[in-house]
């Protein structure tokens, strides 16, 4: 049987299915997995009766869950880490170390760049607000900070690490999407980082020296040098430092993971933690840090992703829309400023991150890899579709963000400055790179 192209009355059915079915699971705290089910099942059948056999779906669909699976066992390895260097202690000492660089009159910029760099170290913006958005959070509301401002540089913080860090998921999500290695799609993505980056540090500063804040706090937040055992906090960065040296030097993800943990593992045994409760912090979770037990679920739904992300991509259901939105012109402001608005599109249907991302890399990558440049639509997307997660009031992201910090998306999302001016600086990156082009052919 020949196979036919989608309607666009078929493409929206089952995008919409897809969607509902999701955004009803979230508002209602049921199972992700089960609800990407009936939008997978409706591409299949739809998919069979315009020609595609079983045999090539379910090629498909392996495909796509193989594709994930680095990115489900970074997932598991997750579930191990956390609990165990929670229990060496070492979240602990580093969220101390962290608070005793906190000063009243910096506040907000402080507090913007501490939830930057510990993003970084954790690669999640629920990790990194789990550790340091509460207590920080907590400190606001008693100094009598706007909390709104701190809670804007909570998320943009937590962004920085989410969107850039080599341990996110959503890194190697992007990565593996667009057929990247590690190496060069961090290469790709860490120049408009280092801008952002900047351009957030200097607007909260400029918050900070022009917000009457007082000085109340002060020995309250300061106290916290005189409580710092420097020898704990060494012994305790050894875990992170034995991880981002191996990540730098190219080790393999999983030999990486392993040192880090069987580092922390040795240092919490010293330390005096019994094995029967590290076993049972990596299975059930240990205070705000999930375990295996939690990230379960969260990988079986990646793993589904995968294969319905593959198979839109098998069955050409978007490309032919895609194709008719990308023409040949190969200007990248244009194709940069489009491709932010398709990423916008999805975000805004999608409850979820994950998704987004795997559907516009894989749907764009064809495109951009004949007329641009793969590291080009990472960079994009990376401050597009991975950065509007913590804006959209309905994405999963968002929302748990919002609870950990007890800040309402809409009320953080103005000051969310990270957020908001990373596709604002991916495009008029792409416009000074362009040219440049053509003040070199001219």
């Amino acid at each position: 049987m020949k196979q036919k192209t989608f309607t666009l009355v078929e493409l929206l059915f089952i995008i919409s299915v897809t969607v509902s079915s999701l955004i009803t699971a979230i508002l209602n705290d049921l199972s992700l997995v089960l609800a990407i089910c009936p939008g997978l099942f409706l591409l299949v059948v739809i998919s069979l009766r315009k020609g595609f056999s079983i045999k090539k779906l379910r090629t498909s669909s392996w495909t796509g869950v193989k594709r994930n699976k680095d990115v489900a066992w970074l997932l598991a390895f997750i579930g191990i880490l956390l609990p165990t260097w929670y229990l060496a202690g070492t979240i602990r000492d580093l969220n101390d170390l962290s608070l005793s660089l906190i000063h009243p009159g910096y506040f907000f910029t402080i507090t913007f760049v501490v939830t930057a760099i510990m993003s970084l170290i954790v690669g999640s913006a629920i990790g990194s607000l789990s550790i340091v958005g509460v207590p920080l959070i907590g400190a606001a509301d008693i100094l009598g900070f706007p909390l709104a401002i701190v809670g804007g540089a909570l998320v943009s913080g937590a962004f920085v690490g989410d969107r850039t860090s080599p341990l996110s998921s959503s890194f190697f999500l992007l990565s593996h999407s667009l057929e990247l290695t590690v190496r060069n799609h961090f290469k790709a993505i860490f120049p408009t980082m280092l801008w952002t980056t900047g351009l957030t540090t200097v607007i909260f500063l400029l918050f900070d020296l022009f917000i009457d804040k007082g000085t109340t706090g002060e020995e309250v937040l300061s106290h916290h040098l005189q409580e710092i055992n420097f020898t704990s906090i060494s012994i305790s960065l050894l875990p992170p430092l034995v991880l981002l040296v191996m990540i730098l030097a190219g080790k393999n993800m999983k030999i990486t993971f392993s040192a880090s943990i069987v580092t922390a593992l040795i240092i919490l045994v010293i330390r005096g933690v019994a094995l029967d409760e590290w076993f049972h912090g990596i299975v059930f979770g240990v205070d705000a840090i999930n375990g295996l037990q939690q990230m379960l679920p969260f990988i079986l739904f990646i793993l589904l992703v995968g294969a319905y992300s593959q198979m839109i991509e098998d069955t050409k259901l978007i490309q032919p829309y895609i194709e008719k939105i990308f023409t040949t012109n190969t200007a990248l402001p244009i194709n940069t400023s489009k491709s932010i608005a398709v990423a916008a599109s999805v975000s805004l249907i999608s409850p979820n991150q994950s998704f987004p991302i795997i559907l516009t890399g894989r749907a764009l990558l064809p495109y951009w890899q004949k007329h641009l440049s793969k590291r080009d639509l990472a960079r994009t997307l990376a401050d597009s579709t991975v950065v509007f997660a913590g804006l959209v009031p309905w994405s999963l992201l968002a929302i748990l963000c919002s609870t950990i910090i007890g800040i309402p998306v809409l009320t953080y999302l103005p000051f969310a400055f990270f957020l908001l001016l990373s596709p604002l600086v991916t495009f008029f990156y792409s416009l000074g790179q362009y040219l440049q082009k053509t003040n070199r052919s001219n």
